[in-house]
């Protein structure tokens, strides 16, 4: 990432050139991050800190804030000094609903179509409670919110995905198509950090804009 030049060109809302180059830097941005994400979540625990410094990192690209490559580190080293008990959380929530994904799938369970729509639903809800923490970290201009814990970012979490059930649904709707495309084509997993927080950064655009 680099510091985004005051005199490139910006979109002027009708289309045309300065339209075209916002996407594809914006493209190139959210790929960018996918990478910086992958990286940072390869301690597993660091999944979420990852999620929250990328989420941060492109809202300051998209209001023209830094966006070096050094700025998103020191952040996912902040960010994994707050969230780590929601990170290793969600690494021990991820096995126990898998555990209980093949219980349920084996046969051996009775009523085991049932245990497995349950595990299915309260995933739903866990991933989006948690893209929405994640979310909580940083403000509107990407700037990391002071004394953010896990209970707060979680408390957070809950509340969006509460309030804002249409936008909680695009996020299960984008964490979805990741995981097509990532079934499609095995190597797409290294963007889908970045595709992620595309969508957190979206529908928290579209919740505050509708």
């Amino acid at each position: 990432m680099a510091r985004r030049d005051a005199r490139a060109p910006r979109s002027s809302g009708r289309g045309g050139p300065s339209s075209f180059y916002r996407t594809v830097q914006l493209f190139g941005e959210v790929a960018l991050i996918g990478v910086y994400v992958a990286v940072g979540s390869l301690l597993l625990v660091t999944l979420v800190p990852s999620l929250a410094a990328g989420v941060a990192a492109l809202r300051r690209d998209v209001v023209g804030g830094d966006t070096r490559s050094s700025r998103f580190w020191r952040e996912w080293v902040a960010a994994t000094r707050s969230l780590w008990p929601l990170g290793l959380a969600v690494v021990a929530l991820a096995l126990l609903l898998l555990g209980d994904w093949q219980l349920a799938t084996s046969g051996v369970l009775p009523g085991g179509e049932i245990v497995a729509i349950v595990v299915a639903l309260f995933a739903a809800v866990a991933i989006v409670v948690v893209l929405r923490a994640a979310g909580a970290w940083s403000d509107d201009d990407g700037e990391p919110v002071r004394a953010v814990t896990t209970r707060s970012a979680l408390s957070r979490g809950s509340d969006l995905a509460a309030e804002d059930l249409y936008g909680s649904g695009l996020l299960l709707g984008a964490v979805l198509m990741t995981a097509v495309l990532v079934w499609m084509l095995v190597p797409l997993v290294i963007v889908v950090g970045g595709l992620l927080v595309l969508a957190v950064v979206g529908v928290e655009i579209r919740r505050r804009t509708v």
